[in-house]
């Protein structure tokens, strides 16, 4: 696992670690709808999938993805006090990318398969508590995001970038 600053801050605190993560319904449903492989061999979530999906190149499967596999989860529900809520929101964001990164496992172009986990952590900007849990998913086949390479040009995101090693089984 790949971070910046700002999420190894995060990583590091206390609260992170005594904390047990739990998802929201709606995100639970996407972890137990998983994924499908699209006849052009692109990796979608089926709760994300559009229903008509125009086939997505070869030459452009990790950008295609990106694009899809957009995860919106909520942290409505763990309070806004800013000592606990953003190790907090770390947690269920990187819990959320592993989990759904152990349920690819084994499909073909898997072994490529990234998650990008954000966490707005500008606490003063006035819409923060508005703020989730953002996850793409995108694998490192033909085109992708290359703005992950340097995470520490997220200065306002807790930014990670996980792969299968990073995964529970």
């Amino acid at each position: 696992m790949r971070t910046n600053a700002a999420m190894r801050s995060l990583l590091g605190s206390a609260v992170f670690a005594a904390d047990q993560p739990t998802v929201p319904e709606l995100e639970q449903d996407t972890l137990d709808a998983g994924w499908t492989v699209e006849p052009s061999g692109a990796l979608l979530l089926v709760a994300h999938r559009p229903k008509r999906v125009h086939d997505i190149p070869a030459e452009a499967l990790g950008e295609g993805e990106y694009e899809i596999n957009d995860v919106y989860v909520s942290l409505d529900d763990l309070g806004r006090e800013k000592v606990e809520f953003l190790p907090r929101a770390a947690s269920r964001g990187l819990y959320f990318a592993r989990r759904m990164l152990a349920a690819a496992r084994g499909l073909p172009g898997s072994e490529t398969l990234q998650a990008a986990v954000a966490i707005h952590v500008d606490v003063d900007d006035e819409d923060f508590a508005l703020q989730g849990a953002t996850i793409r998913f995108f694998s490192r086949r033909g085109s992708y995001p290359q703005w992950f390479e340097d995470l520490e040009a997220y200065t306002r995101e807790a930014i990670a970038v996980l792969d299968l090693s990073a995964s529970t089984t």
